[in-house]
């Protein structure tokens, strides 16, 4: 490599990791943010932190801040509800991959917050007055993760044709330059996932804990060498932030490969991403968790 290649190498690990850390604090692992919601009171056992604890392997997290704060560190004994829900869930599995596989139109409270990370929230039918009625009515909204919203014409095709036979026939143009496709039934679920995966898209990081859409601004001037760069960093850090876990194709490929590579990649194929989101400079950022490097076993 020249030196012009190395001294662009150290800038793109230097911006990613700034990225990786202003995304730590927004997403609550910086140490002193407040928790945002009442915490869950573990049992004093002494096994209780690791309902919540790190994963073998993992220096960082909930139970073992990077850095000393000036309040203290109330998460060595409480938990948000909702942190134990994600601990628990074998890096975004469970209970969501056994709920799928029920008969039953909705999925569970603790499934909802997993749920969120692969792209989909659960909703109901607001217009009916009956509590009955809307307990019958219960539907699921996919978000895409599409950096830069960019998304090109098979791909929106591909979105009208599912909206159609599985949604309320519209797309939802988002203020995150992403689409939402609604009113889609617990059943076809999978089939919709499925569907936007191989044809080159995405859902998994569309909504939850973790960095969403990445924007930028929203007319791209390909002569002009700074838009450039934007819409390239942008999906860089779109990729660096990604969950690493396999469950969105355990859960909705059976396991296996999506038919297409994501449409924005070809565009970061020169960045070598894996080692980035590896990269350990002692700050903290990296927790050391064998599947998550950068989110860790509570994302």
């Amino acid at each position: 490599p020249t030196a012009a290649d190395t001294r662009h190498d150290r800038h793109m690990r230097s911006l990613l990791l700034c990225a990786a850390g202003a995304a730590a604090y927004h997403l609550g692992a910086w140490p002193g943010h407040a928790a945002r919601a009442p915490a869950a009171r573990l049992a004093a056992e002494p096994q209780a932190p690791a309902d919540f604890g790190l994963a073998p392997g993992q220096k960082f997290g909930p139970t073992a801040p990077a850095h000393p704060a000036d309040k203290p560190w109330t998460n060595l004994e409480t938990q948000e509800g909702v942190q134990l829900v994600k601990a628990a869930s074998n890096d975004l599995r469970q209970p969501l991959l056994a709920d799928m596989g029920n008969d039953e139109i909705s999925v569970s409270k603790d499934s909802i917050h997993i749920l969120k990370h692969h792209g989909s929230y659960m909703q109901q039918n607001r217009d009916l007055k009956k509590k009955a009625d809307r307990d019958k009515s219960y539907q699921f909204m996919l978000r895409l993760k599409v950096p830069c919203g960019e998304v090109p014409g098979e791909l929106y095709r591909e979105l009208d044709e599912l909206s159609n036979k599985y949604g309320q026939g519209d797309l939802r143009a988002t203020t995150r330059q992403a689409f939402q496709l609604h009113g889609v039934l617990k059943g076809n679920l999978k089939t919709v996932i499925a569907t936007i995966a191989n044809v080159g898209s995405n859902t998994y990081g569309g909504c939850g804990d973790i960095n969403r859409n990445v924007m930028v601004p929203a007319v791209c001037f390909p002569n002009n060498p700074a838009y450039v760069a934007a819409q390239t960093y942008a999906k860089a850090i779109a990729d660096l932030f990604r969950p690493m876990t396999e469950a969105f194709n355990e859960i909705w490929l059976d396991g296996e490969k999506a038919a297409s590579v994501e449409y924005w990649q070809k565009d970061i194929a020169h960045f070598d991403l894996d080692k980035v989101r590896n990269y350990d400079n002692g700050n903290g950022i990296i927790t050391g968790h064998p599947v998550e490097p950068i989110y860790g076993r509570t994302y």
